[in-house]
Formats: C-alpha cells, structure tokens, sequence
C-alpha cells in the first residue's frame, strides 16, 4: 500500500511569518500539534504545540509578538506520496516522531500520522481476522 492512500491531503500550513498566536489557535481548532511551514509551495520545516510551549512560552516570550520564522524546526522528516507504507513506519520508527510530512520534490502534499497508519493496521486485521481470530480459536487438547 502507498503513503498516498492513508494521508491528508492538502493539510493546514502556515507561513514564515505568522504570529505564533495565530499557528496556537489553528492547532487548537483542527485539532493538531504540527502546522507545516511552507513559503508559497516549498516546505521549509515545521511548527509543532512543544515548539511553542517550550520555545516560546517557556522562554516568557509574547505570542501575539513573534512570528513563526524563528521558531521553524527545518530538517523535517518526509516520504513521497508513492513510497509503500512500510517506510513510512520504519521512518517514524527510525525518528521517533509520530507524524510524516509527504513531498513531492520540495513541495508539501500531505501528512501521514502515525494514527493513519495504526487505523489501517486495524483495518487490515479486522478484514483478515488478525489476533481476534488467533485469541478466538479452541485450545487444542483442554
């Protein structure tokens, strides 16, 4: 199976030089603790809640005063749309992060978390019948 199949397309992004303020409250209202930082259509790195508690807040700085820009975690870890899954694992796995940001080239084209992948794992083994079928069956010789 390929990332393209289990990510969110087009997820919320913001740029270089959004109030923090502003990124708080699109992670309070979708609901997420990473906006990806994008200038135009390039992925420059990302925001997470734990940059701005710890880097900001912490530091006593004034959300509605600082921007984005200096808060950027560059470097994200990213897989293509048409890398198989188990990549994706092995590269969250190998990182121990719990969301992938898919590119094509340096262009953002969606998220994979690592609750994507968990839910397609119990997709498959409900379809399959997977360890409640194991825990199900009679013990031979009781």
């Amino acid at each position: 199976m390929k990332v393209r199949e289990i990510m969110t397309d087009n997820p919320e992004t913001v740029e270089p030089g959004t109030f923090i303020a502003d990124v708080a409250r699109m992670m309070r209202d979708s609901n997420v603790g990473i906006i990806p930082v994008v200038n135009g259509k390039e992925l420059m790195g990302v925001i997470t809640d734990r940059d701005i508690t710890i880097r900001v807040t912490a530091a006593g700085l004034i959300p509605f005063e600082v921007t984005v820009q200096d808060f950027i975690s560059p470097n994200a870890v990213t897989v293509g749309p048409d890398d198989d899954i188990d990549k994706a694992r092995k590269l969250m796995a190998d990182h121990q992060i719990r969301r992938l940001l898919v590119t094509k080239g340096s262009e953002l084209v969606g998220i994979v978390s690592l609750g994507d992948l968990a839910t397609k794992d119990r997709q498959e083994d409900a379809a399959t019948g997977g360890v409640l079928e194991e825990i199900s069956e009679p013990t031979k010789g009781l």
